[in-house]
């Protein structure tokens, strides 16, 4: 039984004015809110050739793993950045004029998925194929430049100029480590490299010279560096001196690190970002005129490293208070006024016997037993987080500490979209991971603007230890290495945020009143309101329907922007045969993101025709999706 309550105190609706806030505790502005987090990388399996890595990500279970990560909120994640992902081009043989000629198959179908899927990808210069680069050291000036040009020029006949504008280039990543200095860069041939893949980029997508030609500009990352000690990593640093001395020549637009924490925790990462570019911008000054992004804002480093944490709901928060603690810091202006994203590296396949310990999205589950083998996903809290920080608005107030004790305080971001009659709120409350013993009940007294011209509607969600840790139930029946389908279900039950409460706001002043005093930390709660003005549900897109296994599938959809905000819960719906009754699959399930697993047991079928739609906090339906037909094979 779902014993979790929660109170909110005097949450009163009144008149906002002049475009900003009015709380009890005071004015309260809001800022311009940029979604600087929806990047997420991996590093695929395998060896680093054409062969392995186009095993790797051509594999069944990372394209199921990419459909899941792509079937949440829509922007909440945008971009993914997969190393060695050049390596699914292949060289096929030298011109008489000595130029490489490559075949993009590989890479064009690897390219068409995460289109499909919405993802953008981060295209990191990164790759060797048939050792062209270690093969003719003295011609990388020209081969790099050509290589990247190329690249460029067959992605722009095949998508155009307005889909690639969305990507985003990077050079080699973390160029200082021999792990990944596979073509043994000097310090001389390393800034050759990167300067060839600026005019590479430059000659394919245009100069920046006339406003037309800007448009085309393509920004560089990088160094994408790790920026130890200057002996053991000369390359990044020497191509920040460089950059320094004359910016206008500086071959890079965005300067990208990694900095993770060392504890497990986001103050750890937002302190290891402070203390570089305070270091970086007191000995190049000229570089803090360039936007800074952190790729790998990750907890603790070490991907693979099974920690408990990073099974449950604690992921979720750390996530979470990362990209609060960064916003906070941008405002605040310094060192981090020039923050353009951070990235989390966690879109990893997990492996047995750590199929919820890793740092991944999801907990993956390799059925061997069956043929043939299969992949089963599970989602965990820390995927439900980035849906939940999706439902952000676009205007943001700093963040806001409410004490919960002495030493302990509950992190609060709020946020608004629209103005007028059609007004929008989100607001994520984070607890403490711990607090003292003597802990009082969380109450905080505060006040929710909007301007209302007739009703409202509010819903509040929970990511709560247990109630919403997949991992926690899979403990329960013994941490079997085969889940059956009985304890699916039950995983899937518990990976998404928790319904709490959702109803109609008809005053100015309604009081909503919570106790959190018995939900167990740490607690997260996402609260949305809407005026019946806001923009209503659109019809589901792209509804999709993949298979897992032998009677069971994966459906999906896609959302579109500006009308999901105000969503309540998905309705999937599904029938045999043309003629038969409709039935609603999804019965019971609270499903706020756009998937839904459909396993109907032995006597079942998948096979038949399926549709979704939407309904929102109104209690009011979308139109249905297109009706799509599966036929198992």
């Amino acid at each position: 039984m779902w014993l979790l309550q929660f109170l909110l105190l005097l949450l009163s609706l009144i008149a906002l004015h002049a475009g900003h806030a009015h709380y009890t505790s005071g004015d309260v502005v809001y800022h311009t809110l940029p979604h600087f987090w929806t990047g997420v990388g991996f590093c695929p399996a395998g060896e680093i050739n054409h062969n392995g890595i186009s095993e790797s990500l051509e594999s069944p279970a990372m394209q199921l793993n990419l459909r899941q990560i792509a079937a949440l909120p829509v922007g909440a994640i945008t971009h993914i950045r997969i190393h060695w992902l050049l390596e699914l081009v292949e060289f096929l043989e030298y011109s008489t004029d000595g130029v490489p000629r490559y075949d993009y198959e590989k890479f064009d179908k690897f390219v068409d998925l995460l289109q499909e899927l919405h993802l953008s990808p981060v295209l990191e210069f990164m790759g060797n194929p048939g050792h062209v680069f270690t093969a003719n050291p003295e011609r990388n000036w020209f081969l790099w430049e050509h290589f990247v040009k190329s690249i460029i020029n067959h992605q722009l006949a095949r998508h155009g100029a307005a889909r690639l504008s969305s990507w985003r280039f990077e050079t080699w990543n973390e160029p200082d480590l021999r792990s990944y200095n596979r073509i043994n860069f000097t310090a001389a041939s390393y800034l050759e490299y990167v300067q060839a893949v600026r005019r590479g980029l430059s000659k394919a997508g245009g100069r920046r010279k006339s406003k037309r030609q800007q448009q085309l500009y393509r920004a560089l990352r990088g160094p994408a560096g790790l920026f130890k000690a200057e002996e053991r990593h000369p390359l990044c640093w020497q191509l920040l001196e460089v950059c320094n001395q004359q910016l206008a020549k500086c071959p890079i637009d965005i300067l990208t690190y990694h900095r993770k924490g060392h504890d497990g925790t986001a103050t750890e990462i937002l302190n290891g970002s402070l203390a570089l570019l305070s270091k970086v911008y007191h000995d190049y000054p000229q570089l803090q005129q360039l936007p800074v992004a952190n790729d790998e804002a990750d907890p603790i480093a070490g991907w693979s490293t099974p920690r408990h944490f990073q099974a449950d709901v604690r992921y979720a928060a750390t996530l979470m208070s990362t990209v609060m603690l960064h916003w906070h810091a941008k405002l605040a202006g310094g060192v981090m006024d020039q923050l353009e994203s951070i990235s989390h590296d966690n879109a990893f396949l997990s492996y047995h016997p750590h199929e919820f310990n890793q740092r991944t999205l999801l907990a993956h589950f390799r059925m061997n037993e069956t043929q043939p083998p299969h992949s089963q996903f599970i989602q965990k809290p820390v995927y439900a987080a980035l849906g939940m920080l999706a439902k952000l608005g676009t205007r943001a107030a700093d963040l806001e500490l409410v004490n919960m004790d002495s030493k302990h305080s509950v992190q609060v971001m709020r946020s608004i979209s629209g103005n007028g009659v059609a007004q929008y709120m989100a607001t994520i409350f984070l607890s403490p991971e711990q607090a003292g013993p003597q802990l009082t009940a969380y109450h905080h007294k505060y006040t929710l603007n909007m301007s209302i011209a007739n009703e409202s509607a509010f819903i509040t969600e929970l990511l709560v230890p247990h109630s919403t840790d997949p991992v926690h139930v899979w403990q329960q029946a013994g941490s079997p290495a085969y889940p059956n389908a009985t304890l699916r279900e039950a995983m899937r039950r518990a990976q998404t945020p928790r319904l709490y409460e959702t109803g109609p706001i008809w005053q100015y002043n309604s009081e909503l009143v919570v106790n959190s005093a018995s939900l167990p930390l740490p607690w997260v709660m996402l609260l949305r309101v809407c005026s019946a003005a806001w923009p209503k549900l659109k019809r589901p897109q792209q509804l999709e329907i993949v298979e897992v296994t032998q009677r069971e599938v994966f459906i999906s959809w896609s959302e579109q922007p500006r009308s999901t905000q105000c969503l309540k819960s998905y309705e999937v719906w599904f029938r045999e045969r043309a003629g038969s009754d409709w039935l609603q699959i999804s019965q019971g399930w609270h499903l706020p993101y756009p998937s839904f697993q459909y396993a109907p047991g032995l006597n079942g079928s998948v096979n038949g025709f399926y549709k979704v739609r939407g309904v929102d906090v109104f209690n009011e339906s979308s139109a249905f999706s297109q009706i799509v037909e599966y036929l198992e094979l």
